[in-house]
């Protein structure tokens, strides 16, 4: 694993607290109310809301990487974008272990997401 520098810290500890700031806001974002399920290896079971996953605060950034961009297209040369992982680590309230849990979605497609308003209900229903 790389060494991570001072400022790169400084970046993952803006980005969660822009996250956490995003989810607080648009807490009632349809978005959030999808739910992931912690699953410990006891066999207990927990299931959250993303808007608990995140606006929580008990995440840690992973480390950012590059990937190749399934989205490729004529305008853009480089193929390769960078993901930053989004890691949950929650005690088992039944035996105490760490259950670990990497939210489906990186914080550079997340953020967008979370920025954008939400559509006028009564223009929509």
């Amino acid at each position: 694993m790389e060494d991570r520098t001072k400022e790169d810290i400084i970046n993952l500890k803006f980005m969660k607290e822009l996250l956490v700031s995003l989810s607080q806001k648009n807490r009632y974002n349809r978005f959030l109310k999808n739910k992931v399920e912690l699953k410990c290896k006891c066999g207990h079971i927990e299931t959250l809301t993303y808007y608990d996953f995140l606006a929580g605060g008990e995440f840690n950034l992973g480390q950012p990487f590059s990937v190749v961009s399934p989205f490729i297209t004529e305008s853009i040369y480089d193929e390769t974008i960078t993901a930053t992982p989004i890691n949950l680590i929650k005690k088992c309230p039944e035996c105490g272990e760490d259950i670990l849990a990497i939210f489906p979605i990186s914080v550079e497609n997340l953020v967008p997401l979370l920025q954008v308003r939400q559509p006028d209900p009564q223009m929509y229903g």
